[in-house]
């Protein structure tokens, strides 16, 4: 029997376009982290003209819509709404290349695309550019990503920073271009991200006051020589002085692309006993071919000296494919899986490391989330890049690791020279009862790390309100008024990253929320 909200969505979308389906809502409506907040529908729009349309009637009959790339937000909510009974918006029906543009660097797409479709369309256009992406795999979204500040392994690994404008469907269903792109008529609208007065890109990443449409993005012009470079760290104590000497190279600009600093267990999941360190570093060089080795030299001087047990590895081309020529006689595990970050270097995705997270060989970014064989949440923080904070902010992590007894898998990334993201990440049963102490284990080790003053630089559905008492009363209530001036209503992902503002008690959302079951699975 169809509900009002139902009745208000045929108006606008055709029946193929919305799902309702009790098996699918659930699933949908299921995190990686065990929780479920089920919708009311799920909608795929395929115009701009319906979103507006949707976007008004939502305003009109008082519903809340949660839009989503492609729902893969694995580990940060995956395609989970906020709340219950939600019309999860999911865009990956808009997924079109828009814009090659081989003379200013850049592609513009809409917000649906993914890894593999847009790597797939510069392959086509024979395209001299290189992707930045991500290891979340192949059917992951590229500007889903980008919105929540994700990095990446190039020379443009700051993925949002090089976001140039943004077409964006605002809560009122108005829709406004960014950068120079706020000029009707504008030679440099996807070049300039700044435009002219406030710059307002930044409000519509890791926020609920907007529905990005489209993106340009800077990609890089694909180097003349490119270097694949790798430092094994023999020794666990040796990870905060290589990330520290990282960030010293960053600043004197001999590194420019993100660095990954991994330990074993995160690099190579259950192969890890088999690895001859504890911690490999990933990066790599590129550039004219001259300026590359030069600055490899220097490179491998300051890390011998720095960390004298360290191994520095090259693969440029030429030598992995004499490498690779050997493994197939050797058929070396160890070297196979070079493939994987050579590829990341080269802005090709690949479905590899999802792989080595989930120590699941079968797995891939296609599968639904009850498909996964256990489940899965994400802790990160920021640090300073001095050896002393780093070493203080794994060491805090470790205490209550140990007390809970989850394996450590660890990875810091030196994105500036002046900031280290650690990231981490627990894997745990699908019972009430893992569930329950993977709960407690989240809320000691956000406590633990925030109140050392190592805070988080993202989170997602269902993991916000641990965060929320350590934000600074007067950032929120600042928050509040841009989402009560944007979106009075309410009606766009409310509460998200703590953007939310009061209800009228007849929102017919509000009264269903409190008959909706929303505990853990």
């Amino acid at each position: 029997m169809a509900t009002p909200i139902i009745n208000h969505l045929s108006d606008i979308f055709s029946t193929s376009q919305i799902i309702q389906d009790h098996e699918t809502l659930q699933e949908q409506g299921l995190a990686l982290n065990g929780s479920i907040h089920p919708p009311v529908a799920i909608v795929f729009p395929e115009s701009e003209q319906e979103l507006v349309a949707l976007v008004k009637a939502a305003n009109q009959h008082q519903f809340e819509i949660h839009p989503v790339a492609q729902g893969r937000n694995w580990g940060y909510g995956t395609s989970q709404g906020t709340k219950a009974n939600q019309v999860i918006v999911n865009l990956s029906r808009l997924n079109q290349t828009l814009e090659i543009n081989e003379a200013h660097a850049f592609v513009r797409v809409q917000a649906g695309i993914t890894q593999s479709e847009l790597y797939q369309a510069l392959q086509a256009a024979n395209s001299n550019l290189q992707l930045d992406v991500t290891a979340a795999g192949l059917h992951t979204s590229v500007v889903g990503n980008i919105l929540e500040r994700g990095f990446g392994h190039t020379d443009y690994s700051d993925r949002f920073g090089n976001v140039l404008s943004m077409r964006v469907l605002l809560p009122n269903g108005d829709i406004i271009n960014t950068g120079m792109g706020m000029f009707d008529e504008s030679i440099a609208a996807h070049l300039y991200p700044y435009g002219i007065g406030p710059v307002v890109n930044g409000l519509f990443s890791q926020s609920n006051l907007g529905i990005v449409l489209e993106m340009a993005i800077a990609v890089q012009p694909k180097p003349e020589h490119q270097m694949t470079v790798m430092v094994l760290c023999k020794n666990d104590e040796d990870a905060p002085a290589m990330v520290s000497t990282i960030a010293k190279l960053k600043l004197d600009g001999v590194v420019t692309s993100g660095v990954h600093t991994v330990s074993m267990a995160r690099a190579l999941g259950d192969q890890a006993i088999k690895a001859p360190a504890a911690w490999v570093l990933t990066t790599s060089l590129a550039g004219p071919k001259g300026i590359v080795k030069a600055r490899f030299k220097h490179f491998k001087k300051v890390i011998s000296r720095s960390i004298p047990n360290s191994r520095v590895v090259m693969l440029n081309d030429f030598r992995w494919k004499i490498l690779k020529k050997i493994n197939t006689y050797l058929k070396n595990p160890m070297i196979s899986s070079l493939q994987l970050i050579v590829d990341l270097k080269k802005g090709v995705p690949s479905d590899d490391a999802v792989k080595t997270l989930l120590d699941y060989r079968d797995a891939h970014s296609e599968m639904k989330t009850s498909e996964f064989p256990a489940y899965f949440r994400w802790i990160c923080a920021i640090s300073s890049p001095t050896p002393d904070s780093i070493a203080k902010m794994i060491a805090t992590c470790k205490t209550v690791f140990e007390k809970y007894g989850y394996e450590e898998r660890y990875s810091m990334t030196n994105i500036t020279g002046r900031a280290v993201v650690l990231i981490a990440n627990i894997r745990y049963g699908k019972t009430p009862e893992e569930i329950e102490k993977a709960a407690a284990f989240y809320q000691e080790v956000d406590d633990a790390l925030l109140g050392a003053g190592y805070c988080p630089y993202r989170s997602g559905s269902n993991l916000f309100e641990p965060i929320t008492p350590y934000i600074n009363q007067a950032n929120r209530q600042f928050l509040a008024n841009l989402k009560q001036a944007m979106d009075p209503n309410n009606i766009l992902s409310p509460d998200k990253y703590w953007l939310s503002q009061p209800q009228s008690a007849t929102s017919s959302t509000e009264a269903s929320h409190d008959s909706v079951d929303t505990e853990m699975v």
